[in-house]
């Protein structure tokens, strides 16, 4: 009896999970920035940087909980998108410190909006101008079409699902505020 106990356990422990079940069927595409971003945290650690260390495991954390929902960080437009959102919040924060002369957090997160800015930055984001192309064409478009062309139906057209700029590096405040000048 007890030569059988073993192997049960050991049958017990090859059966698959019942709750791990994976969606995917091949590789997971990865951001490169993403990757830049890993490699940076392997780089504060060595240059013992706490503060953009802790910086850039925010991020890691941000993206590590996305992933957990329908719309995990895949392409750069996303991790652009969680960074852009991330500094925002920062400098809300900022005003809340300043307001509340807490001098010592404001520049804290003003750090850390430097830190996130340099991503920003090198992510090579669409000019103004490739964004006011983009959008003559899809006013064009719509018109062509006889639809009607108000800011929310060219918005849906640029960065909707399906759209021109919609896995472009743009910011959507940027776009909007084009859109509305053109129209």
């Amino acid at each position: 009896m007890s030569l059988w106990r073993p192997n049960v356990r050991l049958a017990r422990l090859s059966l698959p999970c019942p709750y791990s079940v994976s969606t995917t069927t091949g590789p997971v595409p990865t951001s490169a920035l993403l990757v830049k971003v890993r490699n940076d945290i392997k780089a504060a650690m060595k240059a013992k940087d706490s503060s953009r260390l802790d910086v850039l495991r925010g991020l890691i954390s941000d993206v590590t909980n996305a992933a957990k929902t329908s719309n995990p960080v895949i392409t750069d437009a996303h991790m652009l998108k969680m960074i852009r959102k991330r500094v925002k919040s920062s400098e809300a924060a900022v005003e809340e410190f300043q307001s509340a002369k807490r001098d010592d957090l404001k520049s804290r997160e003003v750090a850390q909006i430097a830190v996130l800015e340099g991503y920003i930055g090198d992510s090579g984001s669409m000019g103004e101008d490739d964004i006011a192309r983009a959008i003559q064409d899809v006013i064009g478009r719509l018109r062509s079409e006889e639809k009607i062309v108000n800011q929310g139906s060219v918005m849906k057209s640029l960065v909707g699902t399906g759209g021109t700029l919609e896995d472009q590096p743009v910011d959507k405040q940027v776009v909007a505020k084009l859109v509305k000048d053109m129209l």
